[in-house]
């Protein structure tokens, strides 16, 4: 029914409770494709373990160093069943989520399917609930629940994680999607493709796995020059709503684009933080108009006020290098929004 697609990177220290996830699920309707990434610690040793005890179950592909996004397409390539979901190495999954999958993928055939993950974090080792649970309870109300991209634009906001996503390997084939490759951040383009291509999502509120965060060796935490990944991925989707005219795509593009660089430049410094500044300046100058405008009407209309001072910030400084270097520092950043904060309060005094 459903294979899972485990690349693995010095993945030592957590692939077992990702792999023994898989195994101690309540049904047996999958297959497992491990795939070591150019690993130098024991991570072959546990792939190739697990591959000799569980050999009907599970593939384990070995190759030099690639990157997350070529893995996971070597994985799609080998994929036989009718479903196919990404599993990171430091993740796991809930124990009954290939019967909840089963069940409702059989009932329903989505092209899409959408789970609800919660957050681990590895330090207090406290549970959090997933970022977008709030949305994600309002498109999919209950289990089973099925929508139509095109008719709830809204469901391009959601969380644009790759692995809460279980595909349909027909679509995957149909639609002759793969990961970008050789960079960083590659989940942000498949996200509005595939969502974009379907016709149907089916939601599972109670079926997901537990997301790790709280650690320095994830990407995430990354401060270097894989930060500057965001703008060749900026440019793929930009090019993708343009050439292909999807209108709906806008404004969730242009959230996504504000969020991850605000993200990037917080978590980036010294030179490095100035030329990331310097390119999202010459990419942000490069969008049309029109995005623009739509992003303002929706943050007007349905974000807080803090929210919409960070965003006046951000547009207003990042256009324009004269005044770019407010991202420059901390500091500086910090009195700008000060300051922009006045602004909207006597704005809003005035009217």
């Amino acid at each position: 029914m459903i294979t899972f697609i485990i690349p693995a990177y010095q993945a030592e220290e957590t692939l077992k409770r990702t792999i023994d996830s898989v195994l101690c699920q309540n049904s047996g309707c999958w297959k497992m494709i491990l795939i070591n990434d150019g690993s130098t610690d024991s991570t072959a040793d546990i792939c190739s373990w697990y591959h000799n005890r569980y050999p009907e179950k599970i593939t384990y592909i070995s190759q030099e160093n690639q990157g997350l996004g070529h893995a996971r397409n070597v994985g799609i390539g080998l994929v036989k069943s009718e479903y196919m979901c990404f599993l990171d190495s430091d993740d796991w999954l809930m124990p009954d989520f290939v019967e909840k999958v089963t069940f409702y993928g059989k009932n329903y055939s989505p092209e899409v399917i959408f789970t609800l993950p919660v957050i681990w974090h590895e330090g207090s080792n406290t549970v959090r609930d997933w970022y977008d649970k709030q949305l994600f309870e309002c498109l999919f109300p209950e289990d089973g629940t099925v929508i139509v991209p095109e008719k709830n634009p809204e469901i391009y906001t959601m969380e644009v994680n790759a692995c809460r996503k279980i595909l349909a390997a027909d679509f995957v084939k149909k639609t002759g999607f793969f990961f970008p490759e050789g960079i960083k951040w590659e989940d942000v383009y498949p996200h509005f493709f595939l969502l974009s291509q379907c016709k149907a999502v089916l939601g599972i509120k109670s079926a997901g796995f537990y997301y790790r965060i709280g650690s320095t060796d994830q990407i995430t935490a990354s401060k270097g020059r894989d930060r500057l990944d965001i703008l060749p991925i900026f440019e793929q989707l930009l090019n993708y709503i343009e050439e292909e005219n999807r209108q709906a795509l806008r404004f969730p593009a242009m959230r996504i684009f504000v969020r991850f660089s605000i993200w990037c430049i917080r978590m980036t410094e010294g030179e490095l933080r100035r030329e990331l500044v310097q390119r999202l300046t010459e990419f942000f100058r490069r969008v049309p108009k029109s995005y623009f405008r739509i992003l303002q009407k929706e943050i007007k209309n349905k974000y807080s006020k803090a929210d919409r001072r960070q965003y006046a910030l951000f547009l207003l400084a990042i256009r324009y290098r004269a005044v770019g270097w407010i991202f420059y520092d901390y500091f500086y950043e910090e009195a700008a929004e000060k300051l922009v904060k006045k602004v909207l309060k006597a704005k809003e005094r005035v009217s």
